[in-house]
């Protein structure tokens, strides 16, 4: 069964606009299938969520058995079928337990691609056309195969995952009303509105 596995913060700019450390380890945390949609769905806000934050990010479709790779044995990326534009949704307030990132509808994804030169993968989102994120992969804190090595210690990476690898700086608050666009020259762009 594919699993959805996210990495916690990693790029440079990110971990400095909230005062971490440099050499800070990012925490590993699963989404459910469930939670999937696709261009033109609803993001739907749950009743007692305080407070909803969305992150653009690359998403990786894993296409073989992965545990316990080294870094340099992923360098060719070879170990990676396709790549998407993802957003991970974050639900917060004091009846948010553990389940802040994992409501349905809370990780919009777009169409798996090959990409010739994914180390040149630019991604961007706006909110009500307003764009909040920019980056590339170059900003990346951890690179591509060292996210699936590091992942890959901790759990079996299997055909058919997919691997949330992170959001530069500028995460944002969603509302009812809202439009959220993630968008990539790369990977396309996926469009949302915004539910109660």
């Amino acid at each position: 069964m594919p699993k959805i596995i996210g990495i916690g913060p990693h790029y440079p700019a990110f971990l400095q606009s909230k005062g971490l450390p440099a050499d800070f380890v990012p925490h590993l945390f699963l989404k459910p299938l469930s939670g999937v949609i696709g261009d033109d769905q609803a993001i739907l806000i749950p009743e007692h969520a305080e407070k909803v934050m969305a992150e653009v990010e690359i998403a990786v479709l894993v296409n073989r058995t992965l545990r316990n790779v080294g870094e340099e044995e992923l360098a060719d990326l070879s170990a990676i079928g396709g790549y998407a534009i993802a957003n991970d949704l974050t639900a917060f307030g004091p009846r948010v337990m553990g389940e802040g990132k994992i409501y349905d509808a809370f990780t919009p994804l777009g169409p798996f691609r090959k990409v010739e030169n994914p180390q040149s993968i630019r991604i961007e989102s706006y909110l009500n056309g307003e764009r909040k994120q920019s980056a590339g992969t170059e900003d990346m804190g951890y690179s591509f195969s060292r996210i699936l090595a590091y992942f890959s210690t901790i759990l079996t990476l299997e055909e058919g995952d997919i691997v949330l690898t992170g959001t530069p700086a500028g995460p944002f608050e969603v509302r009812p009303g809202d439009r959220v666009e993630i968008r990539s020259e790369q990977l396309g762009k996926v469009c949302n509105s915004v539910q109660a």
